[in-house]
């Protein structure tokens, strides 16, 4: 057993109502797999040969003069670097590695939806180098998406950007002021059809990534938990930046593929929005089983310099432990040399349809923007079509009161958790 009980809050009495079409049946396929399986797959661990790393340079040197020329995002006294706002295949130029950033998209979307390389020479670049570089790569794979965050707006973490920076700017359990906290993410998706993941920099202690299949999560569930899954196909609130929102967690295509809408601390937040229906008990200890079970079948691991991670957010949950900060700036753990990853968010050419009927379809595309395959969809694009929104007062007393708490919704803890070290 991997968790301590906290108690349940008060005040969650009212179900969901269970879909007709639900269905208890596992889904299995290379979409499905634990650790071990995943560390035998060719694709997590990938070496761009001599020739693929020279072209990348060459690639990049190309940018340095090309017609029109990149234009950069303004850098803020305290940004870890500036954002390539036009990188394209135009004016990054690839073949070797444009042919492995297909076979990427067809591991990602047809296989195990987790793809890792291993060898990009980040010691050799400055940080707005390697932003070139990365968002070169990705925009062979698909079409790199404006991220978001329903709970930090924070151009420093990529909000409405094409990159991210991922690091630390203060301790604690709860982000606070704008600023990146040092914090326990669970598994989780993010808001886009492929999240991506550079790591430049390690923290000293702590920081480790986590990773797992959904598809082996919900197969576990079924075995484990049956009566728990239809709460997962049912619609579960959620704040994002337009508001509140109700999708799925788990749901299923017409072709039978899987797709999953998860956030625990976004699902929590909502609980506190005026209006939004409180969840049952079966619903919360749901959504904290998957922790449970994603820790004991995923993998956990320090994602070193120069690993490149790519995660289907349909059928791979991704979170990460605490890790040591420094408020010293220039210490080993502080803004200048701590934990530090770069970030993009992707469409992949060849991305799966969502679900556009049934009680769902509509949501499903006021949350994306576009629900068709390959299409550009999913970040800040639809929030804004939408209409964006403050984050609500009742939520932000809520935390200032200590009445809300990260994650206390849920009544089991977990290893790495602890934000001081």
């Amino acid at each position: 057993v991997y968790g301590a009980d906290r108690s349940h809050p008060a005040g969650c009495s009212l179900a969901h109502p269970l879909p007709y079409s639900m269905s208890l049946s596992k889904i299995g396929g290379r979409a499905s797999w634990t650790k071990k399986e995943l560390l035998e797959n060719p694709f997590w661990g990938i070496v761009l040969s001599d020739a693929e790393l020279a072209e990348l340079d060459s690639a990049l040197q190309f940018t340095k003069t090309c017609d029109p020329p990149i234009e950069w995002g303004e850098k803020g006294e305290h940004d870890a670097g500036k954002v390539p706002l036009n990188v394209s295949q135009a004016n990054f130029p690839l073949q070797l590695v444009a042919q492995r950033m297909q076979a990427v998209a067809e591991e990602l979307e047809h296989g195990a939806g987790a793809v890792m390389i291993q060898n990009i020479p980040v010691s050799e670049y400055s940080i707005d180098d390697l932003a070139v570089i990365y968002l070169g790569m990705s925009s062979y794979l698909g079409s790199v998406v404006l991220q978001s965050s329903s709970g930090l707006r924070s151009k420093s973490r990529g909000f409405g950007m094409p990159l991210g920076f991922i690091r630390a700017e203060m301790t604690g359990k709860t982000p606070l002021d704008g600023k990146q906290a040092n914090n326990y993410f669970r598994l989780h998706t993010d808001r886009c059809d492929v999240i991506s993941l550079l790591s430049v920099r390690t923290a000293s202690q702590g920081g480790q990534a986590r990773i797992a299949s959904a598809v082996a999560i919900h197969d576990a569930m079924v075995e484990l938990a049956p009566h728990l899954v239809p709460k997962l196909h049912g619609p579960v609130p959620r704040i994002w930046e337009a508001g509140t929102i109700s999708l799925p967690i788990w749901d299923r295509l017409e072709d039978g593929r899987f797709t999953t809408q998860l956030s625990p601390s976004y699902i929590e937040n909502a609980q506190y929005v005026e209006g939004v229906p409180k969840l049952d008990t079966d619903t919360i200890e749901a959504i904290d089983m998957i922790e449970e079970i994603g820790v004991e079948l995923g993998h956990t691991f320090l994602q070193e310099p120069g690993m490149m991670t790519f995660l289907n957010n349909h059928t791979v949950y991704h979170g990460r432990t605490a890790w040591k900060h420094d408020e010293t700036a220039d210490s080993r753990d502080g803004l200048a040399n701590g934990r530090l990853l770069l970030r993009t968010w992707v469409s992949p050419f060849n991305s799966r349809g969502l679900p556009g009927d049934g009680p769902h379809g509509e949501a499903y595309k006021i949350m994306w923007g576009d629900i068709a395959p390959g299409a550009p969809r999913g970040g800040l694009e639809p929030a804004m079509a939408a209409g964006l929104r403050e984050k609500p007062k009742e939520l932000i007393e809520a935390y200032a009161s200590g009445k809300a708490a990260y994650y206390g919704m849920y009544r089991r803890t977990f290893e790495g958790e602890d934000v001081n070290f």
